[in-house]
């Protein structure tokens, strides 16, 4: 999306840019945004900015409900494929 080379901090920083943009085109108030969605506005302020990392806790809550990142399962979790079926098993 963001392209090949781009490091993961650019990326990031990348694409909180865009989402500061969707939030100024749209008129939506990232305070307003930030409350409704029980966050701290200045985290959400800081993840915009880029300040922060959004590797875990709140700010990487916060980058997943913008669409930052993408969420992830926490460590020891099998990923999900839909069912629970193995693969290459017929029902």
């Amino acid at each position: 999306m963001f392209g090949v080379g781009v490091t993961s901090a650019e990326g990031l920083k990348a694409r909180a840019l865009a989402v500061r943009e969707q939030f100024a085109a749209s008129g939506t108030n990232i305070s307003e945004w930030a409350r409704e969605r029980s966050f701290s506005v200045s985290l959400v302020q800081s993840v915009l900015t880029g300040r922060r990392a959004c590797r875990h806790g709140e700010s990487h809550r916060i980058a997943v409900a913008l669409g930052i990142k993408e969420d992830a399962p926490a460590p020891g979790t099998p990923p999900k494929h839909g069912d629970d079926r193995l693969e290459g098993l017929r029902p």
